[in-house]
């Protein structure tokens, strides 16, 4: 067998872990809907902002709105997905349905509507990140999220989630005559998609770090060879002192910034350090296989 070669074994174990994770978020999202935003007339947008408006005027229950409107979503934009996307899609919009009505069972939260709102967001918002992670779905405007993300890879999905959300939202407040259920479903909104932009980059983020330094080899051949990491020469010139030197360019995990920094300063105290958040990262030393590889 090939060095990096998947195994059967290991692909079907890939699959399993794959649909575990996409049903406990689908879970949560339907725990957050039912126990604490649809109660408070608050929605995060999507077809869940549909729901609780039918839900509150005509009594139609959130389990069948969201699989009705979803599968008309559906039949509109599979053809966009890969075989593996639709088949998630579909896993996610039925586990959802399905979680809707047990949480239905469970007791709402009808107390303090910040408490709902934000107690609200981040359960849908790890939900959604994990079943987005997954490459699945649980429709609504997360399925036309990731629809779109096929034409804008450089947006992430969470952020065109938000875009969608935000204008269902406002529609929502207006039926329900409410500036405070707007105010509140975008403080839902806002939580639930920074929480799952963290979920889906989990584990690619890393530390971009700038060395200029009179001791730049000795400082490269550490890092290469003590820390074990790639390092990058970069030439420059100093406009202050008008003198050619060398930047060194690293980029490495948060949990080895400060080995890096501290190894650094005990070859040179005097070394400038500038230390930037890089969101994602691809590549040896981190993820090797990322969603953009499946764009057509």
């Amino acid at each position: 067998m090939k060095k990096g070669k998947i195994t059967e074994k290991e692909s079907v174990k890939r699959v399993l872990f794959d649909y575990v994770l996409i049903t406990l978020g689908t879970f949560m999202v339907a725990l957050g809907i039912s126990v604490f935003l649809a109660p408070n007339k608050l929605s995060p947008g999507g077809v869940t902002a549909v729901g609780t408006v039918l839900l509150h005027l005509f009594k139609i229950r959130l389990s069948i709105t969201n699989l009705v409107i979803n599968a008309i979503l559906f039949i509109l934009g599979y053809r966009y997905l890969g075989k593996n996307a639709v088949i998630k899609t579909v896993y996610g919009i039925v586990a959802l349905s399905v979680f809707l009505e047990v949480a239905s069972l469970i007791t709402s939260y009808t107390g303090d509507v910040i408490i709902s709102s934000i107690t609200g967001g981040i359960l849908m918002g790890v939900g959604v990140g994990l079943v987005i992670r997954r490459e699945g779905s649980t429709g609504g405007s997360d399925f036309a999220a990731l629809i779109l993300n096929r034409f804008f890879p450089h947006i992430s999905t969470a952020k065109l989630i938000m875009v969608i959300d935000g204008v269902i939202i406002t529609v929502a407040g207006i039926v329900f005559k409410s500036i405070e259920v707007t105010f509140y479903s975008a403080i839902t909104l806002f939580v639930a998609t920074r929480v799952a932009d963290a979920i889906c980059t989990l584990g690619n983020a890393a530390k971009t770090v700038q060395i200029f330094s009179e001791k730049n080899e000795e400082i490269a051949q550490m890092i290469l060879h003590d820390l074990n990491r790639g390092i990058t020469g970069v030439h420059c010139r100093g406009m202050y002192s008008d003198r050619e030197g060398m930047m060194l360019l690293c980029v490495v995990p948060p949990k080895q910034l400060p080995i890096i920094i501290n190894r650094v300063r005990k070859i040179d105290k005097s070394a400038f350090i500038v230390v930037n958040d890089t969101k994602e990262v691809l590549g040896q030393g981190f993820a090797l296989e990322s969603s953009y590889d499946k764009i057509n």
